[in-house]
């Protein structure tokens, strides 16, 4: 079974992107994106890079979490 791709379209510092993603990873991206960006205008490279930056601290998060929980597991 061929997986179904989903096109998004974003417009950061005036030139127009668009991403395939097949699902269930496009709906997922779509959400984070319009949280994050206004998906209809245009928008500042600097958007980008605070969006970026926020998703690394986030996953940073999540990694030490769960390192956390794997020291606590019996060996």
């Amino acid at each position: 079974m061929t997986p179904t791709m989903q096109k998004l379209l974003l417009t950061i510092g005036g030139k127009q992107y668009t991403i395939t993603l097949e699902e269930p990873y496009a709906e997922a991206v779509r959400r984070e994106l319009e949280a994050t960006f206004e998906t209809g205008r245009d928008n500042e490279v600097k958007v980008l890079l605070q969006a970026y930056l926020t998703k690394q601290i986030e996953c940073l998060e999540i990694e030490n979490e769960i390192s956390e929980l794997l020291r606590k597991l019996p060996d």
